[in-house]
């Protein structure tokens, strides 16, 4: 046959082919054996040849263990951060690949996980090898990592481009509840030491402070009151009107732009000039303190008459 066939796909596959892709090339065991006895192919290991003349490389190394597990199977763990140049990773010579759940792949020196959460986000080629995302491989080290060391690590990644806050925060949503290998809550505390009010549980940080205020013993404030002013309608998180005090939960959203930050302070700014007092809390503030600051406020301003 034209061996031209062969060459183009070695050619996208860092000059590494399968048997199976033989098969598929229509190419018989004596076709396959007479290559390798000529010395046009190379055996690398079970399974997997290499076209004579491709200089070896940890790249194919990865590569060809991704290659061996089939259809949807991807470099991931310490494989995928070294692909992505992580600090720390730079010479770990770890092969780690990542299938879908229903897969079990065994191959000798290659560390194979499977998971049931892969999205197309996930998914990504880097230096010809099909891998996990930055964001899916931070979540996926962060059982393995101190805070300190995941930090460096999103620190990197976030000044490099690779990561974004975004991505970063749905990993932590995706993988809360379902995280066998990994800690999301290691990742979330990295992002909460990094990014003011950044709150990344699925739950609400409104209701949070609510249910602190009325379990501190505290009356329940109004939710979502509206304030008119100059026509404009605001609505607060938390209110109670009779005193003017708005109480407003400060939680992170990365999709906040600096349109928005300018429109909450001028809020601010009008409700104040109407007389009201606005506290506002963020997640760093203990269950103690905010609770101590909405009394302070209710039982150290009397009514207006």
């Amino acid at each position: 046959m034209d061996r031209s066939v062969e060459l183009e796909l070695a050619g996208r596959q860092l000059g590494l082919i399968t048997t199976w892709q033989s098969v598929e090339l229509g190419l018989s065991e004596a076709a396959v054996a007479h290559r390798v006895s000529v010395g046009l192919w190379n055996r690398r290991r079970r399974g997997l040849f290499s076209i004579a003349g491709v200089p070896r490389s940890w790249e194919q190394d990865a590569l060809g263990a991704v290659l061996l597990a089939g259809e949807a199977a991807w470099a991931s763990h310490a494989t995928a951060s070294r692909l992505w140049r992580n600090p720390g990773y730079e010479s770990d010579e770890r092969i780690e690949i990542t299938t879908l759940l229903g897969k079990r792949v065994r191959q000798k020196g290659v560390v194979a996980h499977r998971s049931g959460l892969i999205e197309e986000r996930d998914l990504r080629v880097v230096r010809g090898v099909p891998c996990m995302s930055p964001a899916r491989t931070i979540v996926d080290l962060s059982a393995r990592l101190s805070a300190d060391r995941l930090g460096r690590l999103v620190d990197d990644g976030l000044r490099r481009g690779l990561l974004t806050v975004g991505g970063l925060d749905h990993e932590v949503r995706r993988f809360w509840k379902y995280a066998p290998g990994r800690s999301p809550k290691t990742l979330e505390a990295v992002l909460a030491d990094r990014i003011p009010g950044y709150h990344g549980t699925k739950s609400d940080l409104e209701q949070d402070v609510f249910d602190v205020i009325v379990n501190g013993g505290l009356p329940a404030p109004i939710r979502q009151f509206k304030v008119v002013v100059d026509g404009q309608p605001y609505y607060l998180d938390m209110a109670y009107p009779e005193q003017m005090i708005a109480i407003e939960a400060d939680g992170f959203d990365f999709h906040r732009g600096r349109g928005v930050f300018d429109s909450d302070r001028a809020r601010q700014n009008d409700l104040v000039n109407l007389g009201w007092l606005v506290l506002r809390f963020t997640s760093t503030f203990s269950d103690d303190r905010i609770v101590a600051d909405v009394r302070r406020a209710l039982f150290g301003r009397l009514p207006r008459p």
